[in-house]
């Protein structure tokens, strides 16, 4: 089984003793002493998204032909010190995961008294409080800077006049707590801002560490938010599968979170998957969700994009439904795209190209 470098790389974020290692284990399947001797500093681990429509697809196109997945890349941090509910103190340790592409914030729900729901609420609102100032802070840097290059006679002022522009629009929409202002730029502002790194801009996962008592009525600070009892999960996945399934009906549980949570994550994170059937192969390319066939080309390689003549799409209800991608063209089940069409989650692509 092969795979090609991460489609992003998710920080793991949390206060101490909120399970933040014990999920980054769970993922990427590090011995638990191993990943605690990294205490204070980060570890990073790659993770295959192994998502069930791709398994499906790979045992039919051949099962003995290699399968190449996407991964997350998992970053698991050092943790954030709450000194008051909904007030964190943490120089440095943002700087840590900068160039992360999202975060996952773990939130310790179990062991604690009184209302859990609240008490989580306030760990998610020490991150996010954390963020937007780490965001304002870059940016009110970058506006003094541009405040006094605009009053110089410079080549560049009208090019400083605009970003200094959009800057101030963002800076004070943050502030308010509207991080959708990221999805109005326009390509050229986006381009130049995306150097920023914004914390803001980054999709954020709540995941809430809950205790056995919970997990008939979990705790969620938000409506995103992912209830799992690490402890628990993680204790059930070692036994027989036998013995698990009987656990799970004691505890009342239909099916885990930890197994598919990879899968779950990467979705949350915006990707959606294309794959490409070979003689040798099954590929699974990760993809921005509403990117096009263009987008899907360039992925390959950028000569086959240059290239690019059209594409032939099957979707995956159709190749479920037929013995083959092949067989579903045979019936009528295949599509012929141009550029600007906007693939579907586990479209079987086929790209006609002019490159050699």
């Amino acid at each position: 089984m092969a795979e090609k470098g991460p489609a992003a790389r998710v920080a793991l974020v949390g206060i101490q003793g909120s399970g933040k290692t014990s999920l980054f284990c769970a993922l990427t399947g590090m011995e638990y002493a191993r990943a605690a001797a990294h205490a204070g500093k980060t570890a990073g681990a790659a993770v295959r998204v192994l998502d069930p429509r791709l398994l499906e697809a790979h045992e039919k196109n051949g099962p003995q032909k290699k399968l190449v997945a996407p991964s997350l890349e998992f970053l698991d941090t050092p943790p954030i010190a709450l000194q008051d509910p909904g007030k964190a103190d943490n120089p440095g340790v943002f700087a840590t995961f900068r160039e992360a592409d999202g975060f996952v914030v773990v939130l310790k729900a179990y062991d604690l008294e009184g209302d859990r729901k609240k008490q989580t609420a306030d760990q998610l609102a020490a991150v996010r409080g954390e963020f937007l100032l780490a965001d304002i802070d870059i940016m009110q840097k970058r506006i003094e800077k541009l405040r006094a290059e605009v009053k110089k006679p410079l080549p560049t002022v009208e090019e400083s006049k605009k970003e200094l522009a959009v800057l101030e629009r963002l800076a004070e929409a943050v502030l308010a707590g509207d991080a959708g202002a990221f999805a109005g730029l326009g390509a050229e502002d986006d381009k130049k801002l995306r150097g920023f790194q914004f914390f803001s801009r980054k999709p954020m996962i709540p995941v809430v560490n809950i205790g056995e008592g919970d997990l008939a009525d979990p705790p969620r600070p938000s409506t995103d938010a992912l209830p799992v009892c690490l402890k628990l999960e993680a204790e059930l996945l070692a036994m027989e599968e036998g013995d698990r399934a009987s656990f799970m009906k004691d505890y009342g549980l239909a099916s885990l979170v930890l197994p598919g949570l990879a899968v779950t994550l990467y979705d949350r994170m915006g990707f959606q998957t294309f794959l490409t059937l070979g003689d040798k192969d099954t590929t699974a390319w990760a993809l921005r969700k509403g990117s096009t066939a263009w987008d899907a080309a360039g992925k390959i390689h950028t000569d086959i994009q240059k290239g690019f003549i059209n594409c032939e799409v099957v979707p995956f209800a159709d190749f479920r439904a037929h013995k083959s991608a092949h067989d579903a063209a045979a019936h009528g089940k295949q599509r012929v795209e141009g550029k600007a069409h906007k693939l579907a989650d586990f479209d079987i692509i086929n790209i006609k190209t002019s490159a050699r």
